[in-house]
């Protein structure tokens, strides 16, 4: 099977950005502020010029349906509302034609929505493809205009002109989801995403993902890699565990 999805993003839904800015920042992880739309805010960690954990927060749902997001929004909307708090929302897989992704879940019998994003100011956009009725677990796919590689460029391009490297940083390594059946659970995801599974775990390139029925059920936690790092005890970063991994 070839890997053509990969880990882009996982949105980490909070209550208040810059108390879970702090957060991260004292667990020593860098977080850096985004975008601001109406209703809408959020940062970033920026784990490589392709790969983010996204801090969201709207605090007027009214008010949202207005931005560039507001659509996508509203579908996680009812997901954000059965956390009742913070915690890992959902995660997005890059892909290279999220459309054709659509086309082959509406085949496999799913529910899908698709949502074109357009950000004016920068030139650029996405389409989002969400499967409604699969779990809450599952991702959703992604696609950018330009090219996530392209983008990925001149992320690095700017890093450079700046001085900014990624040495030392932590990396994420893997995203945690408790489940009642993790190793069918397993095979089931992989099958959504179109990747390997080896036993409980689902190699996604850019950030495998491991099941276990020892954890609350769902996106609870991430696995992180850190070279700097003094304690290897979990930590919770506003409803998120943080694992160190090696």
């Amino acid at each position: 099977m070839n890997h053509v999805a990969t880990f882009d993003h996982l949105i980490h839904w909070v209550d208040d950005l810059d108390t879970a800015s702090a957060s991260y920042e004292s667990a020593g992880i860098p977080v850096t502020p985004a975008l601001t739309m109406p209703g809408f805010r959020n940062a970033a960690w920026g784990i490589d010029d392709e790969r983010y954990v996204e801090l969201a927060c709207v605090d007027d749902w009214n008010a949202v349906e207005s931005s560039p997001y507001g659509e996508s929004l509203a579908i996680l909307r009812p997901a954000v509302e059965a956390l009742r708090g913070p915690g890992p929302l959902t995660f997005a897989v890059h892909v290279p034609d999220a459309r054709a992704v659509a086309s082959r879940l509406r085949a496999s019998g799913h529910a899908v929505e698709e949502v074109d994003v357009h950000l004016h100011d920068r030139d650029a956009g996405f389409v989002e493809v969400f499967a409604s009725d699969a779990p809450t677990h599952f991702p959703f796919f992604i696609t950018y205009d330009p090219p996530r590689a392209d983008i990925a460029r001149m992320r690095a391009d700017h890093r450079r002109a700046h001085g900014i490297s990624f040495d030392g940083r932590p990396d994420l390594i893997a995203l945690l989801i408790g489940s009642t059946a993790p190793d069918a659970d397993a095979v089931l995801l992989g099958e959504f995403i179109g990747c390997q599974v080896r036993g409980r775990t689902v190699e996604l390139p850019g950030a495998e993902l491991r099941l276990t029925d020892d954890a609350p059920r769902g996106l609870y936690g991430i696995a992180v890699r850190d070279p700097n790092l003094r304690d290897s005890r979990p930590v919770d970063v506003s409803g998120m565990s943080i694992v160190h991994d090696g």
